[in-house]
């Protein structure tokens, strides 16, 4: 309510149309001037970016970016990324999305990658691009559905052999039938907190109560992603949200469980979009100990 939160709190609210709550929230995770800027990039009109799969023509579509290989769509080419999109030859796609794969980059030597909440296939389709000849298979999950239906389409269309969707639930994945992967990407379900320029009325939908129920299912997910995970393998966590309870809470709440135990932290990366310029996110990189 409007007795709840501070008179400037409620000024910022009305200035950028955002809930009071979650003004009060981003105040007091990030203070004052943050979360003004924040409010106000959400308000901005939003730039699209895409990932080139294929080709030195896909390459030089767009604008050139601070975040190679990315490119930037402009008004003039439109037609020309309709084209390549449709082709498979490009995969739209925020800078933001690469946050995760990246950690797995850097560490990641050879073997099988699982992608949970994969949908709908972006940050497999970077690791399978970057990564490329030390990749044995990249197994691309989420539930059956037309989000799983997406997922198939657009591997199918990518024609990487290196990709295998498989329709499933996290909780009833098994490692005797899969077996344990060395890297497990879990890209868990968040408040959106970082795309609410893409997502406008997502912040409406929003309470205090929906964010500590995707807390708790957030922490569930881990823990499950968690038995997949091989000998000395990575495990990144990652959401489109900067939110600290969504990133740096569920992390630290995991590595405290006694599942968690058998992990070591080893970093963490973050996208506040207000300072970055494209789509926040959070991701923290775990490695399993034997």
């Amino acid at each position: 309510s409007k007795e709840t939160v501070p008179s400037d709190c409620l000024s910022m609210a009305i200035q950028y149309s955002h809930p009071a709550w979650l003004i009060d929230r981003w105040i007091k995770q990030f203070g004052f001037e943050d979360a003004s800027e924040l409010a106000r990039w959400n308000q901005e009109e939003p730039d699209t970016y895409f990932l080139p799969l294929e080709g030195a023509k896909a390459a030089a579509l767009g604008q050139s970016t601070d975040w190679d290989p990315y490119r930037k769509g402009t008004d003039t080419n439109w037609s020309e990324l309709a084209e390549a999109l449709k082709a498979g030859s490009i995969y739209i796609q925020n800078p933001g999305a690469r946050l995760a794969p990246n950690l797995i980059v850097k560490h990641f030597h050879d073997g099988r990658i699982l992608d949970l909440c994969a949908a709908p296939g972006g940050k497999s389709f970077y690791l399978e691009k970057i990564l490329r000849e030390s990749i044995r298979e990249i197994v691309c999950v989420d539930l059956p559905g037309p989000r799983f239906e997406r997922l198939h389409t657009n591997i199918k269309r990518s024609g990487s052999g290196r990709l295998r969707s498989l329709a499933a639930d996290l909780f009833e994945l098994d490692d005797k039938e899969q077996g344990r992967f060395e890297a497990v990407l879990l890209d868990a379900p968040c408040s959106n907190s970082g795309v609410l320029q893409k997502k406008p009325d997502a912040k409406w939908r929003l309470s205090i109560e929906r964010i500590s129920d995707l807390v708790a299912l957030q922490f569930r997910m881990l823990t499950k992603a968690s038995e997949l995970v091989g000998e000395n393998g990575l495990l990144v966590y990652s959401t489109c949200s900067f939110d600290v309870e969504e990133n740096e809470g569920v992390v630290n709440r995991f590595l405290d469980s006694e599942m968690g135990r058998r992990f070591s932290f080893v970093e963490r990366v973050a996208s506040k979009p207000w300072i970055t310029r494209h789509d926040g996110a959070g991701a923290a990189l775990l490695r399993r100990q034997g």
